[in-house]
């Protein structure tokens, strides 16, 4: 009991910061902080071999499936409309397949209450 260890509030980096700047120190004055973005600098990381040298490429994107099959109804009445538009649109001969397969959309989709 002939002596107590009085605490100090010094913080530890600034002791390893005193101790470093020792001249006979084993690490002479750490210049640079560490900092973990240091490891991921574009150099560090050529300098690592890569995880998967061989890996195989991956497979291609399955194949859109194909579109629902249409009901009995709707090619009914996709015709129906067909011959409406024959009818009553003139130069309906003269337009193009996407001229008539637009008109043909706007029909259907009214029909159905679509915008």
């Amino acid at each position: 009991r002939g002596f107590s260890v009085k605490p100090k509030s010094t913080p530890m980096s600034e002791l390893i910061r005193r101790v470093n700047s020792q001249p006979n120190s084993p690490f002479p004055n750490a210049s640079r902080p560490y900092s973990p973005f240091l490891k991921s600098s574009r150099t560090m990381l050529s300098k690592i071999a890569p995880l998967h040298p061989h890996r195989r490429a991956p497979p291609p994107p399955l194949p859109r499936p194909p579109p629902p099959k249409k009901t009995k109804k709707q090619v009914e009445m996709e015709e129906r409309i067909e011959e409406e538009l024959a009818e009553t649109v003139d130069g309906w001969s003269c337009m193009t397949d996407e001229e008539r397969r637009d008109l043909r959309r706007a029909r259907i989709n009214a029909e159905l209450g679509y915008e």
